[in-house]
């Protein structure tokens, strides 16, 4: 009998939790061996200058793209286990200042691209500093890498007050989402394009919703006026947040 409950309880499981569990599983566990691998792989390419023929040079590179790729991989799902695990630290945020340090820090990447920020004055709200951090700067930092070729990239920023949120929109001119794709954008490791078109592993919208949805809100993506993306999220002004 007892047998027979546990094996129920298995097979009632949260598939959610078991989603958390694996990712922890996949970042924690195979962190290690990967770096092995990279780092093996970088002395052996070291070696190879000297000694090994082209082709041989050639699938060494292939096995530290390859590594990186991965080790990237296991750094998205390690932050979005994270997220589930580390506890919420919630304060009063500013999001003026949130919004600076972002800019502070993708300043070069503006300046690459020649991207323009704009943003109206920013609320203040009851959430954790760290991840409204992540926050904006994965969906700042989106808008800017998936612009289009040849256009600088303008990306705006829109605030609007409700009785007990706030809505934002981080708005882009960027090349665009298609509609059949607005939920599939949310899931991790979840790529549009190719690595040589748009480099990176698809955890940035993963992990935003995920942590919108810990501070009582929603998110979800529309067609920007200028034929872009618009990401629309509210976020509660104050209040237990959700898991």
């Amino acid at each position: 009998m007892q047998e027979t409950k546990q094996v129920t309880a298995q097979a009632q499981a949260d598939p959610a939790e078991e989603f958390r569990d694996f990712a922890y599983i996949v970042s924690h566990d195979l962190a290690g061996p990967v770096r092995t691998i990279l780092g093996f792989s970088q002395l052996l390419s070291e070696d190879a200058k000297k000694t090994t023929n082209e082709e041989d040079r050639l699938h060494l590179e292939l096995i530290q793209e390859s590594s990186q790729k991965l080790n990237e991989m296991i750094q998205g799902l390690l932050a979005f286990s994270r997220l589930n695990t580390v506890p919420r630290a919630p304060e009063m945020v500013d999001l003026e200042i949130t919004l600076a340090r972002c800019h502070m820090e993708l300043q070069p990447l503006i300046d690459v691209t020649k991207a323009q920020l704009s943003y109206p004055r920013m609320p203040e709200l009851v959430a954790d500093p760290r991840r409204m951090f992540s926050l904006f700067f994965y969906l700042v930092e989106n808008a800017i890498k998936f612009h289009k070729p040849g256009v600088a990239p303008d990306i705006r920023i829109f605030v609007d007050e409700r009785p007990m949120e706030w809505e934002f929109c981080v708005s882009d001119n960027g090349i665009g989402i298609d509609p059949m794709f607005y939920d599939d954008v949310f899931r991790p490791l979840r790529k549009l394009h190719t690595d040589e078109a748009f480099p990176g592993v698809g955890m940035g919208l993963t992990l935003a919703r995920k942590i919108v949805l810990q501070h009582g809100g929603d998110m979800h993506i529309e067609a920007s006026p200028s034929g872009g993306t618009s990401v629309v999220f509210t976020l509660a002004k104050a209040g237990p947040a959700r898991a």
